[in-house]
């Protein structure tokens, strides 16, 4: 009897189509000029490999997209109050790069909402923030079907003019932690 052997070896889902399903965890803190600010995120994230491979050598990958919903989503805020906060990103789109092994590295652009009980941020500014912002992560298969993943993002928040003020957060570093389920 053959054994499958090398790359396609209980080919991981990454490289398909497939839906995937996960939890998530994360926070972080904002950059230079916004440091007395700091973020702290759970929610479930649901998605789509879009295609199978395609491309040549090291970029050859797959474009998955993710919504992700934070029911919780504080914003903690030195000299203020801390907020809690509902967040959406309908669009995450991400690059799976689709090499050898268990690892599977990603660059991932993200665009999303958060609603919150009181102005963040401070100030006669808005309870409706837009957030966007790119990352790097890196999914790891811990089994078929099964991966943890951990990712890296910069985000910028901003009402968009939407309150009297828009001092926004220009810049933040957030670091997320998952589990995911994925299924053809």
């Amino acid at each position: 009897m053959a054994q499958n052997v090398g790359p396609t070896a209980d080919a991981p889902a990454v490289r398909a189509p497939h839906w995937v399903f996960g939890v998530l965890v994360g926070g972080g803190s904002g950059l230079p000029d916004d440091t007395d600010v700091q973020y702290v995120r759970a929610g479930v994230r649901l998605g789509r490999v879009l295609m199978h491979e395609h491309g040549p050598g090291f970029v050859r990958g797959t474009l998955e997209w993710d919504a992700e919903f934070t029911p919780v989503d504080y914003v903690l805020w030195s000299g203020y109050r801390n907020v809690y906060g509902i967040g959406v990103n309908p669009l995450v789109l991400k690059w799976n790069f689709t090499g050898d092994g268990k690892v599977f590295p990603y660059f991932l652009g993200q665009a999303g909402v958060l609603w919150s009980a009181h102005n963040v941020p401070p100030g006669d500014t808005s309870v409706f923030n837009f957030i966007t912002g790119a990352g790097v992560g890196v999914n790891y298969f811990v089994q078929p079907g099964r991966s943890w993943n951990i990712d890296l993002r910069s985000t910028h928040l901003s009402n968009a003019s939407l309150g009297n003020q828009n001092p926004g957060v220009n810049a933040s570093l957030q670091l997320s932690v998952g589990y995911n389920w994925w299924k053809q």
